[in-house]
């Protein structure tokens, strides 16, 4: 079967629309990335945390048949970033204790009771830290201190810096970070369940943090 000549031009045009349009995509996706992997490259300042991109997932053994992954889902937090840098920067981190979620109800009440977390009386879990201790590059450990209540146990935080650039959607000048870390419950005041739980808990946080602007306050 022979194609007519107008169906052929036809064809050719789709076929270079579509070249072009991948062209641009590729285009798209290198606008897209525009952070810059330095952390000297941070303009000293305030910054808040992007609560649509953050996530503090943690997990704790089960009978060591398993380590299931469970959430917060309310943070708050600002990150201090003074003009000598990363050394300097500091971080205050707010957690609603009622937002735990483990995707089980009826465990997620257990946790929230005077029992574990006493959401009613400790609404947060506070973390406050300082300082980079550089690993690598682009890597470091930061110190600092969880405190649920009146109860309070060290942290070291195993830190990568993804980069700073300004957000190619909202225009805001935006910087990320990835962290682990494991700390003690007993220490920070939840032994229930021993045996039955492990008392290292390992956590995980993803958080971006955006430059705050003049006049602009985070919500409670």
């Amino acid at each position: 079967m022979r194609t007519s000549l107008p169906l052929r031009r036809f064809l050719c045009l789709g076929l270079a629309a579509a070249l072009l349009a991948l062209g641009g995509c590729a285009g798209l996706r290198s606008a897209l990335r525009v952070q810059d992997r330095s952390l000297a490259a941070v303009p000293a300042g305030t910054y808040r945390l992007d609560p649509e991109h953050c996530s503090v997932v943690f997990s704790v053994d089960h009978l060591g048949f398993s380590r299931p992954i469970m959430r917060f889902d309310r943070v708050q937090a600002t990150l201090v970033w003074p003009a000598e840098g990363a050394a300097g920067a500091s971080l205050e981190a707010r957690v609603r204790t009622d937002s735990v979620d483990t995707n089980v109800p009826l465990l997620d009440r257990e946790l929230r009771s005077p029992a574990m977390l006493d959401s009613a009386q400790q609404p947060f879990i506070v973390l406050r830290a300082h300082g980079w201790q550089a690993t690598a590059p682009g890597h470091g450990d930061v110190t600092g201190v969880l405190s649920l209540g009146r109860d309070r146990v060290p942290l070291r935080l195993q830190v990568r810096f993804n980069g700073y650039g300004v957000d190619p959607v909202t225009g805001a000048p935006t910087l990320g970070f990835s962290a682990t870390g494991e700390f003690s419950r007993s220490q920070l005041g939840l032994k229930a369940w021993p045996g039955l739980v492990g008392d290292t808990v390992h956590l995980r946080i993803e958080a971006e943090f955006v430059a705050e602007r003049a006049g602009r306050h985070q919500a409670s």
